[in-house]
């Protein structure tokens, strides 16, 4: 029962690893729903946060496709009226604060025109409404931007940009607010080497959200850190009376490129935490923060890079009581088998893998933890005793194998170990990224 368990466990682990949030309505730059896009170009990790150095910011470093064919504008929209965003994904990191914004010089500078602050997005999919401001300026090569701060989790920040058509609003627009479009604010920034970070465990509260703004939360903080308000007029003329929460609603027909999807459930904000049940037998590694609540850049902060966080819904599993809580992944070993009558697990306890103890991250065969990798999920072996993973875009820390055991090097799509024994032929197995 334990080993079903722990199989059990590993799989959500592996299946959900490399799935956050991405936007897939309009379909953003490089992104595989989007029809300019083409197989060269096509971000498989368009669903990772921004680099914590800032070096991808804005638009997750989309933005020399501008001027291509591949950055073709994928939505037309009509200043003054209602359109949605749709966010998809499978880890919400339990939601947090999400901004939609318009850039018209070619994403030097992003003009904040919806604010949503808690409970975006959440998990599953689901969609936005916000309205293009009634003096929103004209153009074929507007650039709208979704960004998005999450709960829990890595201190990250997340933003996907696609290219639209903003048409010229009449004198019958409608507009939910009297504030113009020059004095809205600009999209907040944090959590990208800039000084400024938000807190784990609460929903940012921004700075300068502007005169739109949907607020579903029930525990905001605000940023910490060099953290200045974004240029702009403030909260303007508009509703601040109860925000409505973020419903689905049908993406415009109107002459758009791209075929608008069908309106999605809309999916009730749902908790989504870290897989806390520590596997019994299993080699522990907690990529979590050694700090709980430590904001990028502070004391006690880890650099780990983004996805390291494999949230699932806290009852899709159920093992012993007696398991320890821990946020972790899991390697499983099996013990040699032996002569004697056994009646222990298939799952033999074993010390808590530690990091390479010298060559470290210039060990001869590894890559430097946080490099970007393409291959994704391809595990690294180094030296038949240590061993990395291409997680969400970037590699894994270095970890050690298990006590007694070594893998095969080289980069496979597979981790294939044996276990010493006094027997003539070790008992190896395969571990492929979804099956044992």
């Amino acid at each position: 029962m334990k080993s079903s368990c722990a199989l059990t466990m590993l799989s959500l682990l592996v299946s959900q690893g490399s799935a956050h949030m991405a936007m897939t309505y309009p379909p953003p730059l490089r992104s595989k729903e989007n029809p300019f896009s083409t197989s060269a170009n096509i971000d498989y990790s368009i669903t990772s946060p921004l680099s914590a150095s800032g070096s991808d910011f804005p638009c997750k470093g989309t933005l020399n496709l501008l001027g291509t064919a591949a950055a073709q504008s994928v939505a037309t929209w009509q200043a003054g009226q209602q359109y949605n965003m749709t966010i998809a994904g499978g880890a919400n990191h339990n939601g947090g604060s999400c901004q939609a914004a318009l850039s018209y010089d070619k994403g030097q500078t992003f003009t904040v025109i919806h604010s949503y602050i808690g409970n975006c997005p959440p998990a599953g999919t689901s969609s936005f409404k916000f309205t293009v401001p009634a003096d929103a300026p004209a153009a074929s090569d507007a650039l709208f931007a979704w960004t998005w701060f999450n709960n829990v989790g890595n201190r990250e920040f997340y933003m996907n940009c696609a290219v639209v058509t903003v048409n010229g609003g009449s004198s019958g627009a409608s507009s939910s607010t009297t504030a113009s479009f020059s004095s809205r604010p600009k999209i907040f920034e944090a959590n990208i080497g800039n000084g400024c970070s938000t807190a784990e465990g609460s929903d940012v509260a921004f700075p300068n959200p502007g005169p739109d703004v949907d607020n579903t939360s029930s525990k905001t903080a605000p940023p910490s850190g060099n953290c200045a308000v974004a240029a702009g007029g403030g909260s303007g003329g508009g509703s601040s009376a109860a925000p409505a929460n973020p419903v689905a609603s049908s993406a415009p027909v109107a002459s758009n490129p791209v075929a608008a999807p069908s309106s999605p459930a809309a999916a009730q904000p749902s908790v989504v935490a870290p897989v806390s049940s520590a596997i019994q037998g299993v080699p522990q590694f907690s990529l979590a923060p050694t700090t709980p609540g430590a904001a990028a850049g502070s004391p006690g902060a880890t650099s780990l890079p983004g996805g390291v966080f494999i949230p699932v819904s806290s009852s899709s599993v159920s093992c012993d009581p007696e398991v320890e809580t821990k946020t972790t992944l899991a390697t499983i070993s099996r013990p040699a088998q032996t002569n004697a009558a056994s009646t222990a697990s298939d799952i033999v306890p074993v010390p808590t893998p530690t990091p390479l103890p010298s060559g470290g991250a210039n060990a001869p065969g590894s890559m430097t933890a946080g490099l970007a990798c393409t291959d994704e999920g391809q595990w690294l072996c180094i030296e038949g005793t240590h061993f990395q993973r291409c997680a969400s875009g970037r590699w894994s820390v270095i970890m050690s194998m298990a006590a007694g055991t070594k893998c095969q090097s080289g980069t496979t799509e597979f981790v294939t170990w044996a276990k010493k024994r006094n027997h003539k032929r070790a008992h190896a197995r395969r571990f492929r990224s979804g099956h044992i």
